[in-house]
This record gives C-alpha cells, structure tokens and sequence, in this order.
C-alpha cells in the first residue's frame, strides 16, 4: 500500500500546499513536506472522526515512492493501529486483528484501504481548518498550532492511560 507515488488532488491538494508552505520571511513552515502532513493525517482524521471523499479536480501535489518506502513502517502502524482501534467499522476486535494484519495488501483490505484514504483527507481536513484557515499573521500561524495542541492534548491524552497506549502500540508493532 504504501510503495507507490501518493498524490493528494483537488481541494486536499491544495491545502496540503499550504500546510507545507513558508509561513514567514524565514521560510518557517508548519509541515516541512507532503509526507510529514500524510503521517500525521490518518491519526488525526481517525481521532476526530472525519473521513472526505477523493477530490479528483484541480492541481496534485505528490508524495514520491522513494519518501514513502524511508517511511513505511511508520505508515504500517499508522495503518494497523487505525484498524486495530476503528471499532466503529468492524465490533469484533480478532476480525480488527485480520483487517490490520492477515488482511493487508491483499484483495480483503481494499474496502479498509479505501476507509484509512478517507481518514487521511479528513485529517488534512482538519489540520488545514485548525492551522490555516484563521491565520492572517506569522505569529497567527503559531498560535493555531499552539491552540490545536493544546486542544488535542485536552481530549486525547487526559482520558487514555500510558498502559492502553503502550499495549496498542506494542500490538500494532508486532
């Protein structure tokens, strides 16, 4: 899934591009490339619950093949962890299991595939909202940031315990 060029189209596109632009004279930018917005965009659109559909107007931006296979694993238990959390699509957690595990790259994990594809432009939905959308100054840009991780440090890591997150994250590595 994760060894081939990766691009993003349309309004995802587009957003992207300024989520990875210089945002002052300094060439400060929030996401140094496309591959650091689509690591961080599956989780993020997972978390919040926000899945968009494949825009296929307007302009591309690119992720080169090489740059995902550097980063595959982290794209695998980026992948897993989603499909080992996401019981909202799948109750039966031995079956969330397979879909990230046995399931993977093959034929049964196009559907689930097609699900992390919509997380991942959820998320680029969000973070483009919560970083960019308000932001008319450079100082602007870095009070979003600043805000959006205190927001997400509030509603994730107040109610998850060390314990929970170490168990997954030792399961999805696995």
């Amino acid at each position: 899934m994760f060894d081939k060029e990766y691009s993003f189209r349309g309004a995802h596109a587009e957003k992207v591009i300024q989520l990875t632009a210089d945002f002052d004279r300094n060439h400060n930018k929030l996401f140094k490339r496309n591959l650091d917005v689509y690591i961080m965009d599956p989780i993020i659109g997972f978390l919040y619950q926000e899945k968009d559909e494949v825009d296929k107007s307007g302009e591309t931006t690119k992720i080169f093949p090489e740059q995902l296979l550097n980063e595959q694993s982290t794209l695998q238990f980026n992948y897993r962890l989603i499909m080992l959390l996401d019981d909202r699509h799948e109750k039966d957690f031995e079956e969330r299991v397979n879909k990230a595990f046995r399931y993977y790259g093959g034929e049964k994990a196009k559907p689930d595939e097609a699900l992390y594809e919509q997380y991942v432009l959820g998320g680029v939905n969000i973070l483009h909202r919560k970083l960019i959308e308000s932001a008319k100054s450079e100082e602007d840009y870095l009070t979003n940031l600043y805000d959006f991780i205190e927001e997400f440090d509030e509603r994730y890591n107040q109610s998850v315990s060390t314990d929970d997150i170490s168990n997954l994250c030792r399961l999805a590595r696995s």
